[in-house]
């Protein structure tokens, strides 16, 4: 009897590691990457760069929007933004705010913009695929 326990007791401690080695190993692998990166440039009308125009990421939660990074072009007019975006989100926008305080320089010069993803034109602006590398260039339009 005392074999039938040893046994036992082997195989139950074997089926319980095989069982939380599976766990962790089914955890590592559907981890999703959601490191975004959104890149491009921002010209004027004569494809001149701008620098100064300030480009944000917002994840999206429903209805609501909230700015998980921003940076200003520089000056050759390129911008990059680099986001882990947490996963209480389901999408993430790129954003070129208008308005004098989030934007003084597209505010004063700019009345509009035309973009472009991933080298193509588009009116559907601007989301960015989580977990993935997306283009937008846009093209400002003068006041």
């Amino acid at each position: 009897m005392n074999t039938q326990t040893t046994n036992l007791r082997k195989r139950i401690w074997l089926l319980i590691t095989a069982l939380s080695l599976s766990f962790l190993l089914s955890q590592c692998f559907l981890t999703q990457d959601r490191t975004t990166v959104v890149y491009g440039t921002i010209t004027d009308q004569n494809g001149e760069p701008v620098d100064s125009i300030l480009v944000t990421i917002k994840g999206v939660d429903g209805f609501k929007y909230e700015r998980l990074k921003e940076v200003y072009s520089v000056e050759d007019g390129s911008y990059e933004l680099v986001v882990d975006v947490p996963r209480k989100y389901g999408s993430a926008n790129v954003v070129v705010p208008f308005g004098s305080y989030d934007n003084p320089k597209y505010e004063r010069n700019y009345q509009g913009k035309k973009t472009s993803k991933n080298d193509q034109l588009t009116n559907n602006c601007c989301k960015a695929s989580i977990g993935d590398k997306t283009k937008y260039d846009f093209q400002l339009i003068p006041k």
